[in-house]
């Protein structure tokens, strides 16, 4: 007699296999994204603060992990950066991710349609090219087997 239980896990997932940095110039201004995966906030935070350059204008930033996400413009004007760094996240459908997007101002300003367009873009960019791994949960088990048979369930 077998018997199994097991609790319903979260399903599979794609996120980044390693970190990944793309630059790009727009209107004199330099902005680096770098992504990287996390599997906590907690991680996400440790990233940002590895990454973060303080010389630079601006650090912007989202992340997603499941259900959870966060975002930050850091001084750009409300809404031009951190949500359509997140939008671009959702989009490419990776999961278990933080962009930081590293602006060092170039003396044009772009508007906010401009950053709207330049922050969401290096993070579509950034994130389009990177190699992604699909990642399985695992659900924890409970098998219940006859003693004769317990042979061939360690073989197996």
């Amino acid at each position: 007699m077998v018997i199994a239980s097991s609790s319903h896990g979260g399903g599979a997932f794609t996120t980044l296999a390693e970190r990944v940095t793309f630059e790009k110039e727009i209107k004199k201004s330099k902005f680096i994204a770098i992504a990287a995966p996390v599997n906590s906030e907690q991680s996400a935070h440790s990233f940002l603060s590895e990454v973060r350059d303080n010389r630079a204008t601006h650090n912007c930033w989202a992340y997603k992990v499941g259900d959870q996400y966060r975002s930050s413009d850091d001084g750009e004007p409300s809404g031009t950066a951190g949500k359509p760094m997140y939008s671009a996240i959702v989009s490419s459908g990776i999961d278990r991710v933080m962009v930081v997007v590293i602006r060092y101002f170039g003396g044009i300003k772009l508007g906010t349609g401009g950053l709207v367009r330049a922050y969401g873009g290096v993070t579509s960019e950034c994130l389009k090219n990177a190699p992604t791994k699909l990642v399985k949960s695992k659900v924890p088990m409970g098998v219940e087997v006859s003693f004769d048979l317990l042979g061939l369930l360690y073989h197996q």
